[in-house]
């Protein structure tokens, strides 16, 4: 069914101006708590470039966990609910990118380097479009290195919530809520190229562990990660 709506202008515009007018109810209505990092905030104040990783299903909480009237650059799918949520997310976030770092990786590069060029840190959600579920992408790491930004984890949550039963196990925050977002210790990776693996499990890590942080303050189980994906085999020689 929404995918139906989705391939249609008219029923993407609907959906699009629905999400806005709830987006901008839940940011009336919602109590956030903020906890980070210290060196994290230290990046936050002086105005550092950097890329904000969270999970996929945390999309819909990150418009209330972001500082209001603090800039935030966004990278999503370009497929019809990414581009959908990239509009709806517009009158909250500064710069919508749309892209993927698997797919069409140098146009989703070029936007943001731009945005970071110019001040503004990026959201990327390394498990994104289509998982696992809270399993880091090596994209990131690379956009990240390439870059030449650090990757801040941050986790937003919320009580009570709507859980779809997505891939991702999407959540959807109510209005009239308690909400809270971890930032969670900047990681560097310029020496990636030489552990591109090594940085890819310490960032699904410390995004994990600032995810289940984020839940439990507000008395919720964390929601767990999909089954990791097996290590290619590779092939022994006749």
């Amino acid at each position: 069914m929404l995918k139906s709506v989705l391939k249609s202008d008219a029923g993407t515009a609907v959906l699009t101006w629905m999400l806005r007018g709830y987006l901008r109810l839940l940011l009336a209505t919602i109590r956030v708590e903020q906890r980070v990092d210290p060196a994290a905030a230290a990046m936050l104040e002086t105005g550092k470039p950097f890329l904000a990783a969270f999970w996929h299903n945390r999309l819909g909480l990150i418009a209330a966990g972001w500082s209001r009237g603090r800039p935030l650059a966004m990278l999503h799918s370009p497929h019809g609910d990414g581009r959908m949520l990239g509009k709806a997310l517009a009158a909250f976030v500064s710069r919508p990118i749309e892209g993927s770092t698997r797919r069409n990786p140098g146009s989703a590069l070029r936007g943001m380097m731009r945005a970071l060029n110019d001040g503004i840190p990026v959201g990327i959600t390394p498990d994104g479009p289509r998982g696992p579920r809270m399993r880091c992408q090596p994209g990131v790491v690379e956009a990240a290195r390439i870059c030449g930004v650090p990757v801040i984890p941050v986790a937003c949550s919320s009580r009570p919530r709507f859980q779809a039963r997505s891939w991702d196990r999407f959540l959807v925050p109510l209005p009239f809520t308690r909400g809270i977002v971890v930032f969670g210790p900047p990681i560097d990776v310029t020496e990636a190229a030489a552990d591109r693996e090594g940085f890819r499990l310490r960032i699904e890590e410390a995004l994990n562990r600032v995810t289940d942080e984020a839940d439990r303050a507000l008395g919720l189980e964390p929601i767990p990660p999909a089954a990791a994906k097996p290590a290619a085999k590779r092939g022994t020689a006749p």
